[in-house]
């Protein structure tokens, strides 16, 4: 119990000023995830966000990549599982 304490103590200090959680997304990728989660392309997203349509491909590829998802929809339903989304 006091392990888990002082984990979330941890990520609180000194992940959370850095956009980061303890699942090792930015918050700009959950935020990518949870647009792609309500159905949005790759051109909506870049819009709404304003990056260009390749910086979400590069983001999003680079997320799968380094959790060894298989897709996007494999990428939401981890964000999901994780409770970011």
């Amino acid at each position: 119990g006091r392990l888990l304490e002082e984990v979330g103590r941890l990520q609180g200090q000194v992940l959370g000023p850095r956009g980061l959680h303890f699942t090792g997304l930015a918050a700009r990728e959950v935020d990518m995830l949870r647009l792609v989660a309500e159905g949005y392309d790759t051109a909506d997203i870049a819009a709404k966000l304003s990056y260009s349509e390749r910086t979400i491909k590069n983001v999003l590829h680079a997320v799968i990549t380094r959790l060894q998802l298989r897709n996007r929809s494999h990428a939401v339903a981890y964000a999901m599982r994780q409770g970011l989304i």
